[in-house]
């Protein structure tokens, strides 16, 4: 489960859906693992193995760092990632759906 209020979560979906509507994104970190506090960042992956063009990706955080959430969102690609790195991170994500 992802610890965002639902008003919050559904602003995430809405920008993903416009960003990156082919693509499957997963939360990981603290606000899956239940160790989140209030102000707490969000992370995100964009799964795939082909890379996420680059100015999409920038149109994406740009998108979430100019909309209301309270909190900061990262984005990674998983085309861009090292393969180690995201097979420790495979094991707390969840898929946003």
């Amino acid at each position: 489960m992802i610890d965002l209020p639902p008003s919050q979560l559904e602003e995430v979906r809405r920008i993903l859906r416009r960003w990156v509507p082919d693509r499957r994104v997963a939360a990981f970190g603290s606000r899956v693992t239940g160790d989140a506090r209030r102000y707490s960042d969000l992370d995100l992956v964009i799964l795939g193995e082909e890379p996420l063009p680059l100015s999409t990706l920038f149109q994406l955080k740009d998108a979430f760092e100019e909309s209301d959430l309270p909190i900061r969102v990262d984005v990674v690609d998983q085309a861009r990632m090292a393969p180690d790195f995201f097979e420790r991170l495979r094991e707390q994500m969840e898929i946003i759906d």
